[in-house]
């Protein structure tokens, strides 16, 4: 979320949902922003080194198409569910990849 929780889903400030929650929120933000996705960079960073997040190194590992309800995904962002077929397609179905190392 952009910030708490509790007052972003109000705001539609949600950046991931999971276990396919369904809401009004889900309805609205995710057909404006063609689905979500979720990325991430296997590369250890140091507190002090935060200012270079957008050095690069980030890999799509999680998508979800504009529709009414996220992620079907229920780990937590752990890395550990894998499900349909990968695609960079953004009408593309729900997938994941696995990236928990």
């Amino acid at each position: 979320s952009l910030e708490d929780h509790g007052r972003s889903w109000n705001r539609g400030g949600i950046l991931y949902g999971g276990r396919s929650y369904a809401n009004w929120h889900a309805a609205s933000i995710l057909p404006m922003h063609e689905g979500a996705d979720v990325y991430i960079r296997q590369k250890e960073i140091k507190v002090k080194d935060c200012s270079k997040v957008d050095g690069g190194g980030w890999k799509l590992v999680r998508h979800i198409p504009a529709r009414n309800h996220w992620h079907p995904a229920r780990d937590h962002l752990r890395g550990t569910a894998k499900y349909g077929k990968q695609s960079t397609d953004v009408g593309a179905n729900p997938w994941s990849i696995k990236f928990d190392k």
